[in-house]
């Protein structure tokens, strides 16, 4: 529940249009898609990296995968892992399969794909119950997201 007040005092600071939904269980897309009765192709997904060179933070359409070599090229890094539950947590603020795009505990380097091309998109919303609906151009700007080619 604090969560849901810090990214909600957040959005509402900000002034950020947004809605909240929430169900059982919306830890993974694939089971927020199908308790939310929406496409994989509207919900992005926030999934942060550790790399040679720090943590990155992805950000892309659920019906996506990130491409590991265009990962590691856009990084500069040889090796790059999904960061740890413990580290997300860390890093975020929020457990793994509730990290929002915006919001977040730190500042950290994003990339949002290419393929980000709808006007409004379902994210994590700070629980795994919970999901948020935003605008993709609030997206980019608050996360201050490079818009890069990552997705496979």
């Amino acid at each position: 529940y604090l969560k849901k007040m810090e990214l909600g005092d957040f959005l509402q600071k900000n002034n950020i249009r947004h809605t909240f939904m929430e169900h059982d269980d919306t830890s993974t897309s694939r089971i927020a898609a199908a308790a939310a009765g929406i496409s994989l192709h509207d919900i992005v997904k926030s999934i942060l990296f550790k790399t040679d060179n720090g943590f990155v933070l992805v950000l892309i359409r659920a019906d996506c995968n990130v491409d590991w070599k265009k990962l590691g090229k856009l990084t500069n890094s040889k090796k790059a892992r999904l960061a740890t539950p413990d580290e997300v947590l860390d890093v975020t603020g929020y457990p793994v399969g509730a990290v929002p795009p915006i919001g977040l505990k730190d500042k950290v380097k994003t990339f949002i794909d290419k393929g980000v091309t709808m006007n409004e998109a379902w994210a994590g919303g700070g629980a795994t119950n919970r999901l948020v609906r935003l605008s993709v151009a609030d997206i980019r700007e608050y996360s201050r997201a490079e818009t890069v080619e990552v997705s496979s």
